[in-house]
């Protein structure tokens, strides 16, 4: 179950088809948090930024990190889904949000196809939905 705890239906955003898709966090890359955005998933052309971060311990444990992915968050940049890379920031923002360290929403953009792109909303979990029965430690 990928996001327990989460009441559904979830909201759902769709692109238009081949639209370019939004400024989006991709993933961590030695102490910087990369963005990725403006085309599509093969898109060589895609605009890259990159944000630097403290690296002190381990990525759930660090604040600074912890910081700048809520400001994105807080702008309304999407987290490109990684369900396969546990370190990914979509992973680490649902755990901050199951740990209760995070108490907003955050939006997850995924591809259906190359061209089609869409944006989940992930509230953060209630309790007892979903066979949520609280925090675990960042992994489980």
């Amino acid at each position: 179950m990928r996001f327990p705890g989460r009441r559904l239906p979830f909201a759902v955003e769709f692109g238009s088809h081949a639209a370019p898709s939004p400024l989006s966090v991709s993933h961590l890359e030695q102490g910087r948090i990369v963005l990725i955005g403006g085309g599509r998933t093969s898109d060589a052309g895609a605009i890259r930024q990159e944000i630097a971060f403290v690296e002190r311990g381990e990525l759930w444990e660090n604040e600074d990190l912890f910081s700048r992915l809520v400001d994105l968050n807080s702008s309304g940049v999407p987290f490109q889904s990684h369900a396969r890379e546990m370190e990914s920031p979509d992973l680490l923002m649902a755990w901050w949000q199951e740990a209760g360290k995070l108490n907003a929403s955050f939006k997850e953009i995924s591809w259906s196809s190359p061209d089609q792109w869409l944006i989940t909303t992930i509230d953060p979990p209630v309790a007892g939905v979903r066979g949520w029965s609280g925090p675990k430690p960042f992994g489980h």
